[in-house]
């Protein structure tokens, strides 16, 4: 392994790259977390900069997934609630994609945290969390607002696994 110079690129993509040279050999890593739509357009602009650039997807899957899902489901509820920690990345994520679809959209650790007011004049909510939250929250915040009115959403089954490393066996 060695290093290399390296230019963190944040939010303002197209006044942030620097001038490097057409010849220049670039690569593009991304936060494993990071919104999927934002990380597109970071991306995209780069590119259009820098054809030569690299770029691996270094999106995690269930983020992916997960943020295609509350995607197709924000525009079928009334409000969406992310369960999750608020210095989670990934479910900060979630509410934000969920806003991004015009709907009301709360990060909460448990059902303690859902505001009653939240809820006046909804009729359907919408239920996600992050992929490291523990199922039972998930679960306590069903209980808490209806569980016999559950309706669960297809998606795509994580059933992704891994090859232990040969020196870790």
């Amino acid at each position: 392994m060695g290093q290399v110079e390296m230019t963190l690129v944040d939010d303002n993509v197209p006044s942030e790259l620097p001038e490097w040279g057409d010849g220049e050999e670039i690569a593009v890593l991304t936060q494993t977390t990071l919104s999927v739509r934002d990380t597109a357009y970071a991306i995209d602009s780069i590119k259009a900069r820098f054809p030569q650039a690299l770029v691996r997807n270094d999106i995690c899957y269930a983020t992916t997934n997960r943020q295609e899902a509350v995607t197709k489901m924000a525009h079928s509820v009334d409000l969406v609630l992310v369960i999750g920690a608020q210095n989670s990345s990934n479910c900060n994520r979630l509410r934000e994609v969920a806003a991004a679809q015009g709907v009301p959209a709360y990060l909460i650790n448990g059902p303690e945290e859902i505001d009653p007011e939240w809820m006046e004049g909804k009729e359907k909510v919408g239920v996600t969390s992050g992929a490291s939250t523990p199922e039972v929250l998930v679960e306590s915040v069903i209980e808490a607002l209806a569980p016999e009115r559950v309706i669960m959403l297809s998606g795509v089954e994580e059933d992704v696994s891994f090859t232990m490393p040969q020196e870790l066996r």
